[in-house]
């Protein structure tokens, strides 16, 4: 059986393809970077408290607590900045696309061209609510719309694309 996907790569794709990435090949470098992220979110937050108390509140403090909350905001929609970065990266005719799973290989097409791809090139598959996504790389994802599924169910895909990759469906 081929499984078919027609894939709109709108916001909330592209939020749980920025996910998969992050949570997949980005996983060590993420969790390095939210530790220190919320350490100095609580350095300035306690710098803030203690100028507040001790009455020493200036220029400096403001400053302090706007880049807290700059820092805070960054870290809780991290992946919709991510997803909204690689909205603008998109080329033109590549907004949607139709895609074909074959025993062999998958095969992407959209306004801009077809492309083929092989299974062995997939780095990691994860699964998002009602999104699949392969990561390529660090750089490079892609993302199915199982709603928008034409041929078979999602879990048949699912074990389909877990026994082409040989690799297990990240849950993120």
């Amino acid at each position: 059986m081929n499984f078919v996907f027609n894939t709109v790569y709108d916001m909330d794709a592209l939020t749980a393809m920025a996910r998969a990435v992050r949570k997949t090949t980005h996983k060590k470098h993420s969790s390095r970077s939210h530790k220190i992220g919320w350490v100095v979110i609580l350095i300035a937050v306690l710098f803030v408290v203690l100028s507040v108390v001790t009455d020493n509140f200036g220029a400096n403090t403001v400053f302090t607590a706007l880049a807290a909350l700059v820092m805070l905001a960054a870290l809780i929609w991290e992946d919709k900045i991510n997803a909204f970065f690689a909205s603008k990266r998109m080329m033109k005719g590549s907004e949607s696309g139709t895609v074909t799973f074959y025993d062999d290989n998958y095969v992407s097409a959209t306004e801009v061209g077809t492309t083929e791809f092989k299974y062995k090139s997939i780095e990691a598959i994860a699964k998002r609510g009602d999104y699949i996504v392969f990561v390529f790389s660090r750089r490079h994802a892609q993302v199915y719309d199982l709603r928008a599924m034409t041929n078979g169910t999602p879990k048949e895909f699912c074990k389909f694309i877990e026994k082409k990759t040989g690799m297990e469906l990240q849950k993120i």
